[in-house]
């Protein structure tokens, strides 16, 4: 009697799903991942966000999108990175992206909490809370931690390194590793503030030569707070103007551009998630110097961080 070989199962399908994505991402010239943003508002005003300096075309209607993210699922874009503006101004429109798509990263300010949907949440935190409040708004801060603390999902916390907050990581390193708080969260992302091209931004901009001390100090904090930092040695190495920076700080060379398109709200191509002006030559993106140390280096810590990116587990199951 011949026995039938077994479906999967669910983890067994992620699993294959994940090693292809990351097959893709490692041997092949294919796109696999869309950034889009998804609305064309936000409800708040950060001072140091690239969104506010860029032209905001209109959206596509709630059927046009879903359409829009369909056409691109059915063109072999697995992965979906959903940015704004605020993505939870359109929570139909995110939901509807987790099914369609087999990983959906959502980007929020927190300010509109954590919906049950499968995704991998990514929040926004400033800093502390008199740090963040003087970024986002008075009373930010403290509506985003309630919102945190009330849901089961396990958000990554990102942080753009900037001149407002640069003087205190520790403290916001302090205030994130508190119990309550730190069973909540994944792990913490760092950026650096990217200017736009031809502007100083001296109120916001950190001179690379700073920079490359400031990753000193991510590097050392590792020590006392590993348990949540989303920041490896290779990491490092890949911001410092010392070190790997020089091999992806241009448009040609940045690997974002080998597995991602952007789009924006209304379904037209743009270079990069932070629009056509970002100066790729003193570019902060973590999730460049993650993916050079995780694929180009094959760093184990910074391997466990992209794998961290793809699990969707909530508090209860982990």
């Amino acid at each position: 009697m011949i026995r039938a070989n077994p479906l999967p199962n669910s983890n067994q399908m992620k699993l294959f799903k994940k090693l292809e994505l990351f097959y893709n991402w490692v041997f092949t010239d294919k796109k696999t991942t869309a950034a889009i943003d998804v609305t064309s508002h936000c409800n708040l005003k950060c001072i140091h966000c690239y969104w506010w300096k860029e032209e905001h075309p209109p959206e596509l209607t709630d059927d046009e999108m879903i359409a829009f993210m369909k056409k691109l699922r059915g063109e072999g874009l697995v992965a979906a990175l959903l940015y704004g503006g605020e993505p939870l101004l359109r929570p139909n429109i995110c939901e509807a992206a987790s099914k369609i798509f087999d990983f959906t990263l959502i980007f929020t300010n927190g300010t509109l909490g954590f919906p049950e949907i499968k995704c991998q949440w990514i929040l926004s935190l400033d800093g502390t809370r008199e740090i963040h409040d003087k970024i986002r708004g008075e009373g930010v801060y403290q509506r985003v931690i309630n919102n945190l603390l009330k849901t089961s999902h396990q958000p990554i916390v990102h942080i753009t390194i900037n001149q407002h907050n640069k003087n205190y990581i520790g403290d916001f390193l302090q205030e994130m590793n508190r119990q309550e708080i730190k069973k909540r969260i994944r792990k913490i992302g760092f950026s650096f503030y990217t200017p736009h091209m031809g502007s100083e931004d001296r109120e916001l901009f950190i001179p690379l030569e700073e920079r490359d001390r400031l990753v000193d100090e991510l590097i050392a904090y590792r020590g006392k707070y590993k348990s949540i930092m989303g920041f490896t040695r290779r990491m490092g190495y890949h911001f410092k103007q010392t070190g790997g920076f020089s091999g992806w700080n241009s448009l040609d060379k940045c690997p974002k551009n080998e597995t991602c398109t952007f789009y924006r709200s209304d379904g037209s191509v743009k270079p990069c998630t932070y629009g056509a002006n970002a100066d790729c030559s003193r570019c902060g993106c973590a999730l460049v110097a993650t993916y050079q140390a995780a694929f180009k280096d094959w760093d184990p810590a910074s391997l466990m961080i992209i794998n961290s990116l793809t699990n969707f587990s909530s508090i209860s199951s982990t």
